[in-house]
């Protein structure tokens, strides 16, 4: 697995782990405007709570930003009625990254479901 971005497979699973991979996750489902998708991560993980306010809205910008540099997410101005927003989805690359992340979780599951029958009792 040669990872994604940032991250590199056996680093665990830190919160900024979870945050990467959920971004990735929610584009492959749909296009998503920035501040939808950082509500979402709220809904989901909020004991991150990063994203309460305007400090932290600008924290969950700045990972889309970084993700897509890294070329896994793109972006393009949406306009309407209202304000313009950016919306972001994945790339080919990040569909790339959300497999070896979903095969890399399904991995560590495995591994902390026989760690834990292990702990429970069973007999060395």
């Amino acid at each position: 697995m040669r990872g994604f971005g940032r991250w590199q497979k056996g680093m665990g699973f830190a919160p900024g782990f979870w945050l990467r991979a959920f971004v990735l996750v929610a584009l492959s489902k749909k296009e998503l405007h920035g501040y939808e998708l950082l509500n979402m991560i709220d809904e989901y993980f909020p004991e991150f709570c990063f994203c309460k306010g305007l400090s932290g809205m600008g924290t969950g910008y700045r990972i889309l930003r970084m993700l897509e540099m890294e070329g896994l997410i793109k972006s393009r101005w949406e306009t309407g009625e209202g304000p313009a927003k950016r919306v972001y989805s994945l790339t080919s690359e990040g569909e790339k990254a959300k497999e070896e992340i979903l095969e890399y979780v399904k991995e560590m599951k495995d591994r902390i479901e026989r760690f834990l029958e292990f702990a429970g009792g069973k007999e060395v």
